[in-house]
Parts: C-alpha cells; sequence; structure tokens
C-alpha cells in the first residue's frame, strides 16, 4: 500500500454503533496549523460500508453546512478517516 501525503482526521461519534442503523454522526477533528488546537467538523453518516483486508470502512457523509455528501476512508476501523482513497 502506498499512502500520499493525506490529511487524517480523529473521529468521535454520537452513537456507540455508528455503522449501525440509523447511523448517527461522526466529528472528524484535525489541528490546527498551530499544532495545538482541534477543530471538527459534524457529518451525517448515510452509508457505511467494510470491504477487504485489511479493511478498509468507505463512508458515505453528508455535510448539513454545505449541503454536500463526501465519501471517507479509513483503514482501522473507524478510529481516524481521510477523504483521499489510499492507492494499492
Amino acid at each position: 500500500m502506498i499512502k500520499t501525503n493525506m490529511k487524517e482526521y480523529k473521529a468521535t461519534y454520537t452513537s456507540k454503533a455508528p455503522f449501525a442503523y440509523p447511523h448517527g454522526k461522526v466529528t472528524l477533528h484535525r489541528r490546527n496549523a498551530d499544532a495545538l488546537t482541534y477543530y471538527g467538523t459534524t457529518y451525517h453518516i448515510m452509508s457505511w460500508h467494510t470491504a477487504g483486508w485489511p479493511h478498509l470502512e468507505t463512508v458515505q457523509v453528508w455535510n448539513p453546512t454545505n449541503k454536500r455528501m463526501f465519501e471517507i476512508y479509513s483503514t482501522d476501523e473507524g478510529k481516524t478517516f481521510t477523504f483521499d482513497k489510499v492507492e494499492d
């Protein structure tokens, strides 16, 4: 697996099982440029798909602020996400 310089976001959830229906919400946190503080954006989880080995979580999320749908990806069972898919 080749990893590029992807921004990685730490995830927190409003539900203990975010992949179960109804999906709930996920907040993605990233450090500010000063590296001292975190900021986050909350997304509504629309669908959650796990595939392959090692696991690749593909999660479709909706941002209610700008009303856009995104796909986010995780290789550590949803602890962190990136907006870029990891290529083999």
